[in-house]
């Protein structure tokens, strides 16, 4: 921290304020995979409490086979949309038949990963970088596409940011710690809107 703090001292102002960030981590496998594909453009609050239902539906555990078995109407009732729906059932059925085993992730570098995740059905690079940081504890990785992210960086330096590009490079100073410094932002944007701890 003290090394990332000290290339940043924007950065470096929000830790003082804030401490350490969460780390947010997550058991890895299926469950954080599809709760991970839940939290796509809705709220985390709204996308736990899909995800508990689901997990229920599932018989208490979210597995290849139990996520096969739930009915269609059944995700309706838990709040899964339609298009996400295709997703999950696919992934599932990509486990079941042994074509995709997250187990062997966590032997396999950064890009690999990206790139068997992202060969799924509904898992873009966004998804495949958040279970990087939180499943396999990745500790370079930055979240393209994460608004929490872009929009904390513009708390951070009270600026404007147009597009990702613009956010990859001013975290260039952040290498090879660019999870944590994600974290940190993760955890000023909350803390703006009152959300955080």
């Amino acid at each position: 921290m003290l090394r990332l703090t000290r290339s940043d001292p924007a950065l470096r102002l929000v830790w003082q304020r804030l401490g350490d960030p969460p780390s947010w981590s997550r058991p890895a496998g299926l469950e954080t995979l599809v709760r991970i594909i839940l939290e796509q453009k809705v709220s985390l609050r709204s996308a736990e409490a899909v995800f508990l239902r689901l997990r229920e539906a599932s018989g208490g555990r979210i597995t290849g086979r139990s996520l096969s078995s739930v009915r269609s109407e059944t995700m309706v009732r838990c709040g899964v949309s339609r298009q996400k729906q295709r997703y999950l059932q696919a992934i599932a059925s990509e486990v079941v038949e042994n074509r995709l085993r997250l187990d062997e992730l966590k032997l396999q570098s950064d890009e690999a990963v990206r790139e068997r995740l992202t060969n799924l059905l509904g898992v873009g690079n966004w998804s495949a970088d958040v279970y990087l940081m939180s499943a396999l504890d990745r500790r370079d990785i930055l979240p393209t596409g994460d608004l929490g992210l872009l929009k904390g960086i513009e708390e951070l330096d009270g600026g404007n940011y147009p597009d990702f590009d613009a956010v990859i490079e001013r975290a260039e100073v952040w290498r090879p710690y660019r999870s944590t410094a994600t974290r940190l932002i993760w955890a000023l944007y909350l803390d703006n809107r009152g959300w955080g701890g």
